[in-house]
């Protein structure tokens, strides 16, 4: 397995992604573990083939476009739908560790947009629920 450091372009705060595993013949589905330091996320994204997460250690948050916040502990289960856009990442305070698959369609598995301003995401973690 691959290990490497978060993209400063798509991810805020230190991040460390390691690659699992790719799509072949066989699946159209990657595997990544993704960990958050305290207040660390992901930018805004979507995914043509939708992505479920597995949260592994402490607390993943979890925003939709339409301003839904949402906590997940270890143990579990997080769908993030096709073409919805969200971001996620740990809270203020405790890491937050995930397995990321993330379904492939053409080549491509997800679309990174702009980034969560500190601003979004303070309101995002203090309305979670």
């Amino acid at each position: 397995m691959k290990s490497f450091k978060g993209d400063a372009k798509i991810f805020s705060g230190e991040v460390k992604v390691t690659s699992m595993f790719g799509t072949n013949e066989n699946r159209n589905v990657t595997g990544g573990l993704v960990e958050f330091s305290p207040g660390a996320r992901s930018a805004w994204h979507t995914h043509p083939s939708g992505q479920t997460l597995i949260v592994v250690e402490g607390e993943i948050y979890t925003g939709t476009q339409g301003g839904i916040t949402q906590i997940a502990k270890k143990g579990d289960v997080i769908e993030c739908p096709v073409g919805v856009k969200h971001w996620h990442g740990a809270g203020t305070t405790q890491k937050g560790v995930h397995i990321a698959l993330t379904g492939d369609k053409d080549g491509q598995n997800v679309t990174w947009l702009e980034k969560l301003s500190d601003e979004e995401y303070e309101k995002a973690v203090k309305n979670a629920k």
